[in-house]
C-alpha cells in the first residue's frame, strides 16, 4: 500500500502514464492531452470519522492535523483549539491534504490485492485438484504453466474494472458513440428517435 501511494504519485506527473493513445509507432512521439481529474493534484479533506477510531493522543501525532473546538459548548461556533483556552472544548478533527485522487483508488486496490487476491491462488489450485493435474503446463520449468504465475491477476483483474467502472470513468457521449447506438435500433426506433429530436 505504502509503495502504491508513492508509485501513484510519481507516475501521475509523466504524460506516458496518464494520456490515453490507441496509436503504435517505432519511435513514439511526444504525448499531449488533458489529463483526467484523477491524474490532476488536488486538495482532500479527510473525513473527521476516520479520527474517532483512534486514541486522542495518537491523531495529535498525525502532521499536519488540526483540532477544531466548540467555544464555550457552542457547536454552530467553532474554531481551532487554543492550548489552555477554557472555553475551548474538543469537537473534531481536520486534515487537509494536497494529492492526487488517483492515489486514494490505489489504496483501495492495493488493499484488495494484499488480502483478496492471493485467494485467485486457490480458485486455481481447486480448478487443478478437480481435473486431477499437477500444473497447468509445463512451458516454465519448475513453476508449472504461465496460469500458474498468473492465478492472482484473475481477481485483481476483475476488481480492476469493476472499481474503473464504478468509481473513476465518467459516462461520456461522444458523436461516434451515438451513431453507433443509434445504428443498432430497429428500424421503427430509428424513426421515433428521429421524430423526437426533431421535435
Amino acid at each position: 500500500m505504502i509503495a502504491g501511494w508513492y508509485l501513484s504519485r510519481s507516475m501521475a506527473q509523466y504524460t506516458w502514464m496518464v494520456c490515453p493513445t490507441n496509436e503504435f509507432h517505432w519511435f513514439p512521439k511526444a504525448l499531449e492531452c488533458n489529463p483526467d481529474p484523477v491524474f490532476l493534484q488536488a486538495t482532500n479533506i479527510i473525513p473527521s470519522q476516520i479520527f474517532e477510531m483512534f486514541p486522542y493522543a495518537v491523531v495529535h501525532l498525525i502532521p499536519g492535523i488540526v483540532d477544531i473546538c466548540s467555544v464555550g459548548g457552542d457547536i454552530n461556533e467553532l474554531t481551532a483549539c487554543v492550548s489552555g483556552e477554557p472555553t475551548h472544548a474538543h469537537h473534531t478533527f481536520e486534515l487537509l491534504m494536497d494529492n492526487y485522487p488517483i492515489q486514494i483508488h490505489v489504496l483501495g486496490l492495493s488493499m484488495f490485492a494484499s488480502f483478496v487476491a492471493p485467494f485467485g491462488g486457490f480458485l486455481a489450485s481447486a480448478i487443478k485438484r478437480a481435473y486431477g493435474i499437477k500444473d497447468f503446463d509445463s512451458i516454465i520449468p519448475g513453476h508449472g504453466g504461465v496460469m500458474d504465475r498468473f492465478d492472482c491477476q484473475l481477481l485483481m483483474a476483475l476488481c480492476t474494472w469493476v472499481h474503473y467502472n464504478t468509481f473513476v470513468k465518467m459516462a461520456t457521449v461522444s458523436v461516434p458513440k451515438m451513431i453507433y447506438m443509434y445504428n443498432l435500433l430497429r428500424d421503427d426506433e430509428k424513426a421515433e428517435f428521429l421524430e423526437q429530436i426533431t421535435a
